[in-house]
């Protein structure tokens, strides 16, 4: 996959591949981070440019959604990055 994608984008398709709602990613995440996620704030990283402050509140998240998805949150945030596989 190319590097241009902005995070939403690669937030999204991720979440696209695994075939989760962003309800469910919303629901796990809260389970991982300890913190109420809504399925909003999930919409809202997926639809934001990268340098958009969304972002920045979504970084602080950008390891427990790594672990979500199994991928290093490292490329999560700054590519490349590679789909996971479906566990």
């Amino acid at each position: 996959m190319a590097t241009s994608q902005s995070i939403g984008e690669r937030l999204h398709l991720l979440r696209l591949d695994l075939g989760w709602s962003a309800a469910e990613c919303a629901y796990r995440l809260t389970l991982e981070s300890n913190e109420l996620i809504v399925p909003d704030n999930w919409e809202t990283w997926e639809r934001a440019a990268d340098h958009d402050a969304a972002i920045q509140h979504f970084s602080r998240y950008a390891s427990a959604v790594g672990r979500m998805f199994g991928i290093d949150p490292e490329s999560l945030l700054n590519g490349p990055w590679y789909n996971p596989s479906k566990a």
